[in-house]
């Protein structure tokens, strides 16, 4: 959406131009928001234990691949805001060399003259460890308004999740920017200096503070967990702008007499740390509390009693409440893959979304309403938007306006204090993400930019598509055609297992392999999210079994609708990807010309015991994990092991590792390569020294990636 267009929508009976502007040289000025970093010299040199490529064909020369560059390079914001009174606009940005920021620009100026003259302040952080926490880097992960000169900033670090992998924690460090003053101070910290006299246990020192709601232009609502007598308890803190020091000191508006952690220890229990520890209704007075124990989450009113609901919510992440009602999200995995109601007074539950929906997309919600009006979902794998409430003004506006995005995800951002203005949000894989402001004052939709760096022409749509498996069940991905030939058909299977998915959205390896000639299928197998919980667990123990058969089966469909056969046709993956990827050289070998597998798991006996020492084997309860999600069937791991079966692989074969990988180790790599040298069975192979579970920066991928396309089109 590059230029000026222009729409008509209907709304309260009157018709209303609706405008765009130009992007404002956004793009010409993209240096103010990604502070960008000198580019990397030609020589990468972190290549090691090649086998059978070319040492040169990692070395990228600059400017060779024009395309490639256009996919990889980081996106121009991710993050867009309004300020509440709608006089400024908030990217956040990060660059190339992962230094992020923030970038505030005056709405009108930006409008009219563009970013450069429009910008205020800028504020970038630098993301050094904290050796005291733990953590190597620190990021800046999430903003909010708190008040229309302030920016309450939420500093990260990552940590290792067993479904999720490498993600962002919560540590209850927070600093705010002024965008006056151009201040940029810290504001919260969690971990207490240690006692000069006496002692104290890190778990007494360590109050992670949990951003609930801005409140008024002094303070700021937050939770604060508090260790007594061997539990966490949940404080509702109003705390000030202008407190002296870091700790989360404040007035309390309520504490809860409930733990929301049954156990303290060095490992916290991150419960007490989620924003939902405490629901406010309309007019920001705490409503609910929630508390954990062995059994289940619970709610509780906030009373003087925190009164308990003795219903259990372990499988709903609470959203609202409102006329006796409390919304809940269904969760399963990391997604969402529904919407409830608990009925306070008869304590049910009951779903409110269309059976046939699934995949929680976006959520709305209207200014100072506690409950969504409605919901961006998939339906039967198509995109919709869910209404649950069709008088709402918000809801008829919404709808109006996602009839211009067909096929998109899209959603409101923040309405101003006014409700006059608020952010539309619009992307998928062939947009990747644009954004609107909405002015009702004026009656206009102003574009306010893009984050691509890609031209609209260079980016491929994500088809929908659902297949039937062997056993008749109906499951969903989505086909990426290139613009003109198909060369190849690149099945490109998502990490995980459980409860990772696909989603309609940009992929820079993906759209790369497209402007090659690629179509590319993506497949959300059994065990994928978004699904519901019994999509998920009734593919635990089947890694190399319904897994791969339901991704089989869609492989099939997809040759048959592209005239395509096996040498057409590749496995690529990383992750779970990788393991499948490889261990469908053997299963489905008749399907696949040639595998190309990343950091894949590939003895399925060491994982099952720990022995491959991934960072997982350090948590208490990994054998739980490890018995839910792999059994203890050894002929049934050794069949699924592609290191047990090396032997019988007839594909063309490529591996790749990080060496710094913790959560799929290199000596997954290493005990694959053996089998194949012992089996006489030729591969292709390379080690990342300085990488660990990811595809890396920028630079990383431009050395890996034109080998990894150059081996899917067998012209390596």
């Amino acid at each position: 959406m590059r230029g000026l267009f222009t729409w008509l929508i209907i709304y309260a009976g009157i018709v209303l131009p609706i405008s765009s502007e130009s992007n404002n040289n956004l793009q010409e000025n993209a240096n103010q928001l990604s502070y960008q970093s000198n580019s990397a010299p030609n020589d990468y040199g972190w290549v090691q234990d090649i086998v059978g490529i070319d040492e040169e064909a990692f070395n990228y020369v600059d400017g060779s691949d024009p395309d490639l560059e256009l996919y990889v390079k980081n996106a121009f914001f991710t993050d867009v805001a309004l300020s509440p009174d709608g006089k400024h606009l908030a990217f956040q940005s990060k660059s190339d060399d992962f230094t992020e920021g923030l970038l505030v620009a005056n709405t009108e100026v930006y409008f009219s003259s563009g970013i450069e003259k429009a910008t205020i302040a800028k504020a970038a952080m630098e993301n050094k460890p904290d050796s005291d926490l733990g953590v190597r880097a620190l990021y800046l992960c999430d903003f909010n308004w708190v008040s229309n000169k302030l920016i309450l900033v939420e500093v990260c670090g990552k940590r290792y999740d067993f479904i999720q992998g490498e993600i962002f924690q919560n540590f209850g460090i927070f600093k705010l920017f002024n965008i006056e003053t151009k201040e940029f101070r810290n504001f919260l910290y969690p971990l207490e200096p240690a006692p000069s006299k006496g002692s104290a246990t890190f778990a007494d020192r360590f109050k992670v503070a949990t951003f609930i709601s801005r409140y008024d232009d002094e303070h700021v609502l937050m939770s604060v967990p508090i260790n007594k007598r061997g539990f966490r308890y949940a404080h509702l803190r109003k705390i000030r702008f202008d407190k002296r020091g870091v700790k989360p000191n404040g007035t309390d508006i309520y504490v809860s007499e409930e733990p929301c952690q049954f156990k303290v220890g060095y490992k916290v229990n991150s419960f007490c740390n989620t924003p939902f520890i405490f629901i406010l209704d309309k007019d920001k007075k705490p409503a609910l509390t929630f508390s954990s124990d062995l059994d289940g989450i619970y709610a509780h009113y906030a009373d003087k009693n925190t009164t308990k609901i003795d219903i259990d919510l372990e499988d709903y992440s609470p959203i609202g409440v409102k006329d006796g009602n409390l919304w809940l999200a269904d969760t399963s995995g990391i997604g969402q893959h529904g919407v409830s109601v608990l009925n306070l007074k008869n304590k049910k539950i009951s779903q409110v979304n269309p059976a046939d929906c699934h995949s929680v997309l976006s959520s709305m919600n209207s200014l100072n309403d506690p409950v969504p009006y409605a919901y961006g979902m998939e339906c039967d794998g198509k995109k919709e938007i869910i209404v649950f409430d069709q008088q709402n003004r918000d809801a008829q506006l919404l709808q109006q306006l996602a009839a211009s995005f067909p096929d998109k995800t899209v959603g409101f951002g923040n309405w101003t204090d006014s409700n006059d203005k608020a952010l539309l949000q619009v992307s998928d894989s062939s947009s990747i993400s644009e954004v609107f402001m909405l002015d009702l004052s004026k009656g206009q939709l102003r574009f306010v930019g893009t984050a691509s760096n890609v031209p609209k022409d260079k980016l491929h749509k994500n088809e929908t598509r659902s297949f039937t498996t062997f056993d008749d069940e109906k499951i969903y991905g989505f086909l990426t055609k290139p613009k003109g030939e198909v060369k190849r058909l690149i099945v490109y299977i998502h990490g995980g297992p459980y409860g990772i998915r696909d989603f309609d959205e940009f992929d820079p390896i993906e759209q790369y392999l497209a402007s090659q000639g690629a179509a590319v299928l993506k497949v959300n197998y059994r065990g994928s999210g978004g699904y519901g919980k019994n999509f998920m667990e009734d593919a635990y123990r089947q890694w190399g079994g319904t897994l791969l058969d339901d991704i089989a089966a869609a492989t099939i469909a997809t040759q048959k609708e592209l005239g395509l056969s096996r040498d057409d046709t590749c496995a690529f993956g990383a992750s779970y990807g990788g393991y499948a990827a490889l261990a469908m050289a053997y299963k489905y070998d008749d399907l696949y010309e040639c595998v190309a597998g990343g950091m894949g798991v590939y003895d399925m006996k060491i994982l099952r015991d720990g022995s491959d020492e991934s960072i997982y084997t350090y948590q208490d309860n990994y054998e739980e994990i490890a018995e839910k999600h792999w059994g203890n069937d050894m002929a049934q791991l050794t069949d699924f092991s592609p290191v047990f079966n090396a032997e019988k692989m007839n594909s063309r074969i490529l591996m790749w590792h990080g060496l710094q990988d913790q959560i799929s180790p290199i000596v997954h790599m290493d005990l694959m390569k053996e089998a194949l040298d012992e089996a006489g069975v030729p591969y292709q192979a390379f080690t990342m020294s300085k990488l660990g579970h990811t595809f890396g920066r920028p630079d990383d991928i431009k050395a890996h990636a034109p080998v990894l396309k150059d081996f899917l089109f067998n012209e390596l």
